[in-house]
């Protein structure tokens, strides 16, 4: 077989630099030649290789594993016909739709790792094309165990009846939705308030911001960056899928760092794709659309599989302890339950909810009792052959003559995201958007960097009717002199005699009178109502002036 250095040797520099990106390689080179041997040089490293191996989707570990059993090629029409087809990717149409960080297939997924090159090879006195491993990378990978018996299909768990469960609102895809809102409010310092904006809690918006940062979304300013345009503006069930596939793969999103119940400390390190996956392929054996216990899956992991997390010394040498206030340590098996069981409970009713491949309810007769069902996109989402169909994002933004604007889930994200900022937020459900067009949200817009010109663009493109006639005129006018009008909320002082204000501007709270309106009215300067109020007191008149904790 060709050796890796023959097959980066074919690769442009944008594309190697790809490569480096997705093994975690930091180039020091900036010329390709130079970029080429110092990239091979760190891909041979076995230590790297494994880990980038036990990273992959067990479909494509399957298929290089496959490969090996082969001799480490075959045709390539076969293996595009095994693995999915490779889209023709010129270098312009590689950095608009980023195919190494959103791959559609198998064949893709391994072709941007650079673990299968295509070349042409003499077989029996004739050339043709086929798919190879790097040399390599032939002796490191494990030998095909096809008598290997599933561990993971286990028998069935007991199931219940929907008609005695009472279930919780299914999250679908609305992550999709909620990604697109935390890039804007990153972008406009609104974070903290995503919580009384959307009713739905600061731990989920921490998560979102969690995986945002590990699959690459975000710059190491913490702002939206190239990856998340290209997500943004990807069809919704391909967008879903590679949210879940890339959380499956990702080796640096530690979920047992994330368990609110557990505070883990030390220095002491572990896989977190393992256990991950031994959850989501023993989730993979039950029947899907079927309620289950929770705790009836804690208990056969507990049976079968105990170790799935911790196995010998590591019962106690990790250190965890329990983030209630006595935080007592949570050493020993006997743990299990605390530790394990709890991890698995976060999987289940927070993320895998989250990411719509489960549902959550209780058993109507013992609330007390939780349970959950595998929803038909768990398999969809997981498979990277399949392909989840989701509903098309082509509905149009509905403009108000005031600014008002208001959206669907199924009006482009890209554009939300785009006109959100140009915004104040009023209000954020998970089947409908409603932002406002005011001078102060389009100063803040324009202090971003962004232009009203952007802004009648992203009209026309997305809003029915377009731009109605009183709002292009409230906009063109704003462009050209800026706030014409103000509607504030003021404090009026009325007094029943005019010597009476006389007398109060000769008092101790005089500086706290504002713009007289009239023989006995004034308005009250902000933050001066209690003051104003022990000033009327000593003169001996009774008010129903609030004070200023009123």
């Amino acid at each position: 077989m060709p050796d890796l250095k023959t097959l980066l040797a074919s690769y442009d520099l944008a594309f190697l630099r790809d490569i480096a990106e997705l093994w975690g390689i930091e180039l020091q080179a900036v010329e390709r030649r130079t970029v080429l041997v110092e990239l091979a040089k760190a891909m041979t490293s076995r230590q790297l290789f494994d880990e980038v191996f036990v990273s992959l989707h067990p479909s494509a570990a399957a298929a290089l594993t496959d490969l090996k059993a082969l001799g480490g090629k075959m045709a390539w029409q076969a293996f595009e016909h095994a693995h999915g087809e490779l889209r023709p990717m010129g270098p312009a149409r590689r950095k608009r739709e980023k195919p190494h960080r959103f791959p559609q297939n198998t064949a893709e997924k391994l072709w941007y790792l650079g673990l299968v090159g295509r070349a042409a090879l003499r077989e029996n006195q004739d050339l043709s094309e086929f798919a190879f491993i790097p040399d390599e990378f032939l002796d490191w990978l494990p030998e095909p165990d096809r008598a290997k018996a599933d561990d993971t299909k286990l028998q069935q768990l007991p199931a219940w009846s929907g008609s005695k469960v009472t279930a919780l609102p299914p999250q679908g895809d609305q992550a999709l939705d909620d990604l697109c809102t935390l890039f804007a409010a990153l972008r406009m310092k609104l974070l903290e308030q995503l919580p009384r904006l959307s009713a739905k809690g600061a731990d989920y918006w921490q998560l979102l911001l969690t995986l945002a940062k590990t699959l690459n979304l975000l710059d190491e300013t913490g702002q939206p960056n190239e990856n998340a345009r290209v997500f943004l503006e990807k069809p919704r069930g391909e967008a879903l899928r590679w949210l879940v596939q890339s959380w499956a793969q990702s080796p640096d999103i530690d979920e047992l760092r994330l368990v609110p119940q557990l505070r883990c400390e030390g220095n002491w390190q572990h896989s977190a794709i393992t256990p991950r996956r031994k959850i989501l392929d023993r989730l993979g054996a039950l029947a899907p659309d079927t309620w289950f216990k929770t705790q009836d899956l804690v208990d056969d992991i507990h049976q079968h599989q105990p170790d799935f997390l911790r196995s010998g010394t590591e019962y106690n040498t990790w250190i965890i302890s329990s983030a209630a206030p006595d935080a007592r340590l949570l050493h020993g098996f006997e743990h299990w339950q605390e530790v394990e069981g709890q991890y698995i409970r976060f999987l289940l009713t927070e993320l895998l909810v989250d990411l719509g491949m489960l549902q959550i309810g209780q058993l109507t007769e013992q609330p007390e009792i939780q349970v959950f069902l595998i929803t038909q996109w768990f398999s969809k989402s997981l498979n990277l052959e399949e392909k989840l169909e989701l509903p098309e994002e082509k509905q149009p933004v509905l403009v108000g003559r005031d600014g008002k604007l208001e959206l669907t889930p199924l009006v482009p994200r890209i554009a939300r995201y785009q006109l959100s900022r140009f915004a104040e937020w009023r209000l954020l459900r998970p089947d409908r958007f409603v932002f406002h067009l005011t001078p102060t949200s389009l100063q803040a817009a324009a202090e971003q960097g962004l232009e009203l010109k952007h802004l009648r663009a992203l009209l026309r493109k997305y809003g029915r009717p377009g731009i109605p006639p009183a709002l292009q005129k409230a906009l063109t006018r704003w462009e050209s002199r800026g706030l014409e009008a103000r509607i504030e909320s003021l404090l009026v002082l009325r007094l029943a005699e005019p010597e009476l204000l006389e007398k109060l501007r000769d008092s101790k709270a005089s500086a706290c009178l504002g713009e007289v309106l009239g023989p006995t009215a004034v308005l009250v300067k902000p933050g001066c109502a209690s003051r104003v109020r022990a000033a009327l007191w000593e003169l001996g008149i009774l008010t129903d002036l609030p004070g200023d904790d009123e």
